[in-house]
């Protein structure tokens, strides 16, 4: 069992040796078990349900601004390189979220920005998610877990009674962005509105915002998975 378990280790380390890809954001290595194409083909499968979910926000002025500041935010991003599509779902929810290649507003959202400088910091916030690769990081630490836990059924076999409900669980771990992300997107959100001529510190601001009226209107989420402000405190 010791040597079937150390070749295990041994084949799982060499794997995730080869799984290895630059971040564009910090320029360091990180563990990514998709590509850069598996990663936005995500985005494009997941894009349709979201439509079909919320609908559309119909409104061309203010859908031609986002799309506009969009593409300006994206030239100065670290991922300027590939395509993105920027929309308003029909939710009167105070929320903005981010997949691979799509960036979200809910009309509720839109209505409660005071000015450019607010929106231009949650769109960097966004696209941050987006140039720093979280959903792969996220979907990568969701399969290794997964990976993990039939290793550890393999090496002991009771634990297969509780595998379904430990499996639930770690992809409910996984369904939204951890605090570090987070902070990490809020830094890439001053860095690319700050670069398109915009007062970062609006956007501090405006999530003080969210937060109050989040409180204050009891008002159901977006789900957790769609959202990457599942808490804007």
């Amino acid at each position: 069992m010791k040597k079937i378990f150390f070749i295990g280790y041994t084949a799982a380390a060499l794997f995730l040796a080869q799984s290895c890809a630059t971040n564009p954001v910090t320029g360091k290595r990180q563990v990514a078990l998709m590509s850069e194409d598996q990663e936005l083909a995500m985005g494009k499968e997941a894009d349709p349900q979201i439509v079909m979910q919320y609908g559309l926000y119909q409104n061309a002025e203010l859908q031609n601004f986002i799309t506009q500041k969009g593409r300006e935010m994206v030239a100065v991003s670290h991922r300027p390189n590939i395509a993105y599509e920027f929309k308003i779902v029909d939710s009167d929810v105070l929320n903005a979220f981010a997949i691979p290649g799509y960036v979200y507003f809910t009309r509720g959202i839109m209505a409660h920005f005071n000015n450019e400088a607010e929106f231009a910091g949650v769109l960097g916030h966004e696209i941050g998610h987006i140039t720093a690769r979280h959903s792969v990081s996220q979907q990568s630490k969701a399969m290794l877990g997964q990976v993990g836990l039939i290793g550890a059924m393999v090496i002991n076999p009771q634990l297969a009674q509780f595998g379904e409900a430990a499996s639930q669980g770690l992809g409910l771990l996984f369904l939204k962005f951890g605090r570090d992300a987070e902070r990490q997107s809020d830094q890439l959100g001053v860095e690319y509105s700050t670069k398109i001529g915009y007062d970062a510190a609006e956007m501090a601001g405006f999530f003080q915002t969210l937060e109050r009226k989040g409180q204050a209107s009891g008002a159901e989420e977006l789900p957790n998975f769609l959202s990457t402000h599942p808490n804007p405190g």
